[in-house]
């Protein structure tokens, strides 16, 4: 199972987590499309991505 949230910082929570002791399971990585997201997995085996749609924060702007 993969839980996704959007957040809008990717790199601040990257960094708050692991300063917090979090083991990332998939660090951050950057798809052809724009999205930027890494993984922690819960104890029970859930992965839970976070993630930033770069193409739609660049919309924002316009």
């Amino acid at each position: 199972m993969l839980v996704a949230f959007v957040v809008n910082d990717i790199d601040r929570e990257y960094a708050r987590l692991q300063s917090e002791g979090v083991t990332i399971t998939t660090p951050i990585e950057t798809e052809p499309w724009g999205e930027k997201f890494f993984q922690v997995t819960n104890p029970n085996g859930v992965v839970i991505q976070l993630v930033t749609l770069e193409n739609l924060r660049l919309l924002d702007k316009v």
